[in-house]
């Protein structure tokens, strides 16, 4: 529920929509002083007279509206603790009292205009702009993180086409080394050494580098390939 409190000594335009509107809590506050009210405002408080509350003050003071005002905001919170209370004036006088709700977990705020107001009704009319504007923007968020998206997704396509393409190197070099130990068995090396030597010059790589370590460790990660005592290889095709 969001209680409506308007000013109307202070503010003197009012959304007509806010009067009867579901939810809405309404309650026009006039001076002494102010004995004319538009025409179309005042058949909308008719329309809605069970709904809505017009407080016309009687005597005139400083400060005597803002009194009354606090009044019937006190007394509503008490009803209903539990609500959103507003505000719409441009007296800031106010706001030392907001601030003391506000202490107290009370939802209330002051908006200088109707058009201030942060929830929304049917029948609210949104700020100039923001019909189009807001959409608008959205729609172009929207394409603009699509984009980013398409574009992420081809760039991890081609990576991953690329590796397919490419391959792992060490088990190419790998294929390569099981198939001449498995073919030539009488030719497989006996001493550690010798096995670096053979699987570096099947790969063409430095018998010392990284490429025939990475070979040898593949072979006996894989089973084929353990060293028994003094380092001398023993196989497993």
């Amino acid at each position: 529920m969001n209680h409506v409190f308007v000013d109307f000594e202070n503010v003197h335009q009012v959304d007509l929509t806010l009067i009867g509107a579901k939810g809405v809590s309404f309650t026009l506050m006039v001076g002494v002083k102010q004995t004319k009210l538009d025409t179309d405002l005042v058949e909308k408080l008719m329309e809605h007279s069970a709904s809505v509350r017009l407080v016309k003050l009687k005597s005139s003071g400083r400060n005597a509206l803002d009194f009354a005002l606090a009044y019937y905001l006190g007394r509503a919170v008490l009803v209903d603790p539990t609500a959103y209370f507003h505000l719409i004036s441009k007296d800031g006088g106010f706001d030392p009292l907001i601030e003391h709700l506000r202490e107290r977990h009370i939802h209330v705020r002051r908006h200088v205009s109707c058009a201030e107001l942060t929830f929304t009704w049917p029948g609210k009319t949104p700020p100039v702009g923001d019909s189009v504007a807001k959409p608008v923007a959205r729609k172009v968020a929207k394409k603009a993180a699509a984009k980013k998206v398409a574009k992420k997704v081809a760039t991890t396509k081609v990576a991953k086409e690329a590796v397919v393409k490419k391959g792992d190197p060490v088990d190419e070099w790998l294929e390569r080394v099981v198939k001449n130990l498995r073919d030539h068995p009488k030719a497989r090396p006996v001493k550690k050494k010798t096995l670096l030597a053979k699987v570096g010059d099947l790969i063409k790589k430095p018998v010392g580098g990284s490429e025939v370590q990475a070979v040898i460790d593949r072979l006996v990660k894989a089973g084929n390939l353990k060293f028994g005592e003094k380092d001398r290889p023993e196989y497993s095709f």
